[in-house]
């Protein structure tokens, strides 16, 4: 029974891995060469993942003959990422970039302890891996003009880049780059641009002088007056400058035909710099299975073979082109151009196809594209779009409202039966394009209370008397019971106590009108200019809630203390009151209390940063965010105290120098307890006293001292005015 049993299961996972070679991107016919499996294991032979980035995803796209899996290796809360895209039919990596939060560089961290040479042989070798049949098509371009930058915000990087020749000519929408950090060597980005096309022989053109004339005749470069945009907000009586310019504005874009000698036709739409596939050569992936180099393949995780589970039961892209024809006529003359698949932005676990067709030669009246999207679970349709041929003007409709509702519930009724039971016709929604196009939008309704973050929404075309767009917007979510809440007079009363109506004056504009609208006078719920207020208000608190959901009340502000008059350090706990920081007690300061390590450095963290998503983080995560700076180093409580030797160290470290400090046997103190300080604390003693950030008591420095939080906000700005 047990070897039954064994033969059972060892056929089971043959199964199993036979179907991961084969996604449902394709039928038979039409299968990638490269499986979901081969991918990731050309890029875990090729790449070294970080075991953090657990969380995994992949998406499978095909488009203009080229097929490509997608990977996706996330951390969890924004660690860090590495996604690569693999080439379905040749097996090639033809994409990666990698991104992992790094911390912030001290003095002269930010120059390169990787060497450009170094760099750019990591390059060479890893092109020579990963693109070994087009190197001898690729060269290497020169980047000696340009600078490396070396400053504080981050590592130094290299980027080198590689152009295709062909014949001996560049062609310059092909070819490579690869960029390399200059602390650790360690690339972060590489791509592969190639084209597989016949190019046609270098014999018969025109001379460079000849183009030169061509170019100069053909009036290539326009004198135009050009009004850049803004790189920040304008001061009040500020005014933009406009230039005057000569700019590319021929149809051609400055190409010319170099056989013909006459600039490059681009009319209809076309444009340049495309793309193609590359031919199928399966070499690196079947290495990628087998051994490399006498070391076993490195082994898939749980969460790549969930993500392989999960592919090899979606259906297939003809089943979604099928489920797409049970319920629409695609029109005649349009071919799929691409079928796509993706994880729902809402929900992970929902797998859509995003299908497209669109004409060669699209004739005018007909259409010349079409778009669908197909749960890939379960074979829904989940929405199409086709164009409006009809035009906004014409007045010749077939169908009034009234017959084009008939119409599209008809359809909803078929296509979506159960959903149609769930929506509600939304009236005041019917935005459109006047007789000839109509707009319905059925929001869900959940519980009987209107959910209009979901819905169905439908396009009709009432002159050619037919539905071109139907889009299902339907998510799983948990819905709160509709107790504990305020009543409909509450709701009011609360709104208005913020909002109060006043009288006022409005203008009205109206579709079509040229009188710049129509003033009326008015009441309206304008509320204080002063304070911010929004559309909605929570059911159970009745606290105005802004566009993430969150209490208006509780987002950053100026706070202007009234507890301070007479401190020593009014005006720097002023300044910070004025930027949002140490807000904890709203409008009271609390000058004399104890400052806590957390309240610290999360004022250290918004002065750095701004304030914005530092005041809702836990004081878990501040603590974390305090690490990764490097400003907090081993484990303390977030209520607990904070020194005078700790506030040093927090804030010289704040200045990336704390590798100076840990210098010992160059550093003296004028304080009289000078020699009481342990060789650790007097770097730190003696910076933040020459600096001018911490002075103790004037004569002595008392590192046990207990920081008060009036002290901390006078220490802190002085930090922040110290020269880097």
């Amino acid at each position: 029974m047990a070897k039954i049993w064994q033969t059972f299961l060892a056929w089971g996972l043959a199964v199993l891995l036979l179907l991961s070679f084969y996604p449902p991107a394709a039928a038979a016919g039409d299968a990638p060469a490269i499986s979901l499996e081969q991918a990731i294991r050309t890029v875990k032979a090729n790449f070294n993942i970080p075991q953090e980035y657990n969380i995994f995803t992949s998406s499978y796209d095909s488009y203009d003959n080229r097929q490509t899996w997608s990977l996706h290796w996330n951390a969890p809360a924004d660690g860090g990422s590495f996604n690569a895209d693999v080439d379905a039919r040749t097996g090639e990596i033809i994409n990666m970039n990698t991104w992992k939060p790094g911390k912030r560089p001290g003095g002269g961290a930010g120059l390169p302890a990787v060497s450009a040479a170094a760099a750019r042989q990591t390059a060479v070798e890893l092109l020579n891996r990963l693109a070994a049949r087009h190197v001898q098509e690729l060269q290497l371009l020169p980047n000696d003009n340009q600078p490396v930058p070396i400053n504080n915000s981050g590592p130094v990087t290299y980027t080198f880049r590689w152009q295709r020749l062909v014949n001996g000519i560049p062609f310059p929408a092909d070819g490579a780059t690869i960029t390399v950090r200059g602390d650790d060597g360690q690339v972060t980005n590489y791509n592969l641009n190639w084209t597989e096309a016949d190019f046609p022989a270098a014999t018969g053109a025109i001379t460079p002088e000849r183009a030169r004339q061509v170019f100069a005749d053909a009036g290539m470069l326009e004198l135009q007056y050009f009004l850049p945009s803004p790189v920040k907000p304008l001061a009040a009586g500020e005014k933009r400058q406009v230039l005057l310019v000569y700019r590319l504005s021929h149809p051609s874009h400055g190409l010319i035909d170099a056989l013909t000698g006459k600039p490059l036709d681009l009319g209809n739409g076309a444009w340049f710099d495309g793309g193609g596939s590359g031919e199928a050569n399966l070499e690196m992936a079947r290495k990628a299975m087998a051994l490399q180099d006498g070391v076993p393949a490195k082994p898939l995780s749980p969460e790549e073979l969930k993500e392989i589970e999960k592919t090899a039961k979606l259906i297939s892209r003809e089943e979604a082109v099928a489920a797409v024809k049970k319920w629409v006529d695609i029109p005649a003359g349009l071919t799929l151009r691409s079928a796509n698949l993706y994880a729902d932005w809402q929900d992970p676990e929902i797998r859509t196809w995003n299908l497209t067709w669109s004409s060669d030669s699209p004739e005018n009246g007909k259409p010349g594209f079409m778009s669908a999207r197909v749960n890939a679970i379960n074979g829904e349709l989940m929405g199409f779009d086709l164009p409006i041929t009809s035009s906004g003007n014409d007045k010749s409709a077939k169908l009034d409202r009234q017959a084009a509702r008939r119409l599209v519930e008809e359809f909803l009724q078929k296509v979506q039966p159960q959903r149609f039971k769930e929506v509600q016709l939304d009236e005041n929604n019917r935005s459109g394009g006047g007789e000839a196009v109509l707009y319905f939008y059925y929001r869900r309704l959940v519980n009987g209370i209107p959910f209009p973050g979901n819905g169905i929404y439908v396009t009709v075309d009432a002159v050619a008397g037919r539905i071109t767009s139907y889009n299902l917007n339907w998510g799983n979510f948990d819905f709160p019971a509709a107790t504990g809440i305020l009543d409909a007079r509450q709701a009011v009363a609360t709104f208005l106590q913020n909002r109060p109506l006043t009288l006022s004056y409005t203008r009205i504009y109206r579709p079509g009108s040229t009188d710049g609208g129509e003033i009326r006078l008015v009441y309206q719920p304008l509320g204080d200019s002063s304070s911010a207020t929004s559309d909605m208000i929570d059911a159970r608190t009745g606290q105005f809630l802004d566009w993430e959901g969150k209490p208006i009340a509780q987002q950053p502000r100026p706070y202007r203390f009234n507890d301070i008059a007479g401190n020593f350090a009014e005006k720097e706990i002023s300044l910070l009151g004025q930027a949002g920081i140490f807000g904890e007690y709203g409008d009271a300061f609390h000058p004399d209390e104890k400052v806590t390590v957390v309240s610290l450095l999360r004022a250290m963290l918004m002065a750095r940063y701004g304030v914005w998503g530092y005041q809702d983080l836990k004081d878990g995560e501040i603590l974390q965010r305090a690490r990764d700076e490097n400003w907090l180093q081993g484990d303390l409580q977030p209520g607990a105290a904070v020194s005078r030797e700790l506030l040093a160290k927090f804030l010289i470290r704040y200045l990336n120098l704390d590798r100076a400090a840990r210098i010992e046997g160059i550093y003296k103190v004028p304080y009289r307890d000078a020699a009481s300080l342990s060789p650790e604390t007097l770097g730190y003693a003696a910076l933040a006293w020459g600096l001018g950030i911490i002075k103790g008591n004037g004569f002595t420095f008392e590192p046990a001292h207990s920081i008060t939080r009036a002290e901390a906000a006078a220490a802190l700005v002085r930090a922040l005015q110290v020269k880097q």
